[in-house]
């Protein structure tokens, strides 16, 4: 079974129902901890919409806080959701600019993207 997030009837990632679930959730707490909604409605038919607008405020809010410290638990803690956040966002049409504190991270989403 599959967890699909959609914008626009598109599908911007199909994980497996329980990788879907973990990541929802991980963005849920994320959201909570730099105050900006996710901009993910989640569904009883596990599809999960995005507001691509909103969600793009969470994912900027979130390399906002990555790039605030060098601190590597709390870089090691938002990589995973980070990532994963931006390859949804680019497949959603929305490529970010790298800035020299976050191009490391943007190098890696390619790569990133290609085991979603």
């Amino acid at each position: 079974m599959s967890y699909y997030f959609e914008a626009a009837g598109r599908t911007l990632w199909d994980p497996s129902l329980r990788m879907g679930r973990w990541y929802l959730s991980f963005a849920e707490s994320a959201a909570d901890l730099v105050h900006r909604p996710t901009g993910l409605t989640p569904s009883d038919d596990d599809t999960c919409a995005v507001d691509v607008q909103v969600f793009r405020q969470f994912v900027e809010a979130l390399l906002e806080c990555y790039a605030s410290t060098r601190h590597p638990v709390q870089h090691g803690l938002m990589r995973g959701v980070l990532l994963a956040s931006l390859v949804i966002l680019e497949r959603a049409g929305v490529k970010l600019s790298p800035k020299s504190e976050r191009a490391t991270l943007l190098a890696e989403v390619e790569i990133f993207a290609g085991s979603m």
